[in-house]
């Protein structure tokens, strides 16, 4: 018999956020305790209210905080043995040559040294319990060019960290997993749409599915590598993009195909 995950602790970092609400909710579905860690502790109390959960408060900028934060889990929730590493400084597209130094280091401080600071501070207890399973968002930006000048670059280092991490903790019993989202209808990407900075439109165009991608989706994701099922996986990258890595060239030749059928 599957090891139960009744009060087994999970923490999601950026838990009130679009996919990190998502991976609370789909974590609560199936038994886990979950710690909601967010710097929005408005939103964050509402999704506890909503799920189950617990919130509390982290910022990602802050070492102190990522440790206080889990100090706090693991004295007041139990040994965590799932984290999902969902929070993120965004970005808009813009060129090279317009970047603003300062978010620049801000998104390299929370994104590159929060997550390094957080898989220590959630990942250290786990090792020296022998068991744990961590999830990184990463992004399909990571892996191609794009106007996120700041944001791509953080998450192409979270893959090699990540599969850094896997190794050197593997034999310790602590698993490390990257997902990458493609096109997600986030409220923060919502909000994108609504202001003219991206179009849903031309996202769509480049999926092979012909839609993008719901945050329960990603979530569902993260809760595999996050679970039992997963006892064997390690250091691996998987895409959650309704295809949009894979329609590739396609654009130079007109496009993803409509319909085939007919």
């Amino acid at each position: 018999m599957a090891p139960t995950t009744q009060n087994r602790v999970a923490a999601v970092t950026g838990g009130a956020g679009g996919i990190g609400s998502a991976t609370v909710a789909r974590l609560r579905a199936a038994g886990w305790q979950v710690a909601i860690l967010d710097r929005d502790m408005d939103l964050a109390r509402k999704i506890a209210a909503e799920t189950g959960g617990v919130a509390h408060e982290i910022d990602l900028a802050d070492g102190n905080s990522i440790r206080s934060a889990a100090d706090w889990v693991e004295a007041n929730m139990g040994p965590v043995e799932a984290l999902a590493c969902v929070a993120a400084h965004l970005e808009n597209p813009h060129n090279p040559q317009d970047q603003d130094p300062d978010e620049w280091e801000a998104i390299l401080k929370v994104n590159l040294t929060g997550t390094f600071k957080t898989l220590n501070a959630f990942g250290n207890p786990m090792r020296q319990r022998g068991k744990g399973a961590i999830v990184t968002v990463g992004s399909i930006t990571s892996t191609n060019s794009s106007p996120l000048m700041a944001y791509g670059p953080t998450k192409a280092g979270i893959i090699n960290m990540t599969q850094n991490f896997a190794v050197a903790w593997g034999r310790e019993g602590v698993r490390l997993n990257v997902v990458h989202p493609g096109p997600t209808r986030t409220p923060a990407v919502e909000a994108s749409y609504a202001r003219g900075e991206r179009s849903p439109d031309v996202m769509i165009r480049q999926t092979a599915l012909g839609r993008l991608v719901m945050p329960e989706e990603v979530a569902n994701a993260i809760h595999f590598l996050l679970s039992d099922e997963a006892a064997a996986i390690t250091g691996i990258e998987m895409t959650v993009d309704s295809g949009t890595r894979a329609t590739g060239l396609w654009s130079l030749y007109g496009g993803v195909p409509d319909n085939n059928a007919g």
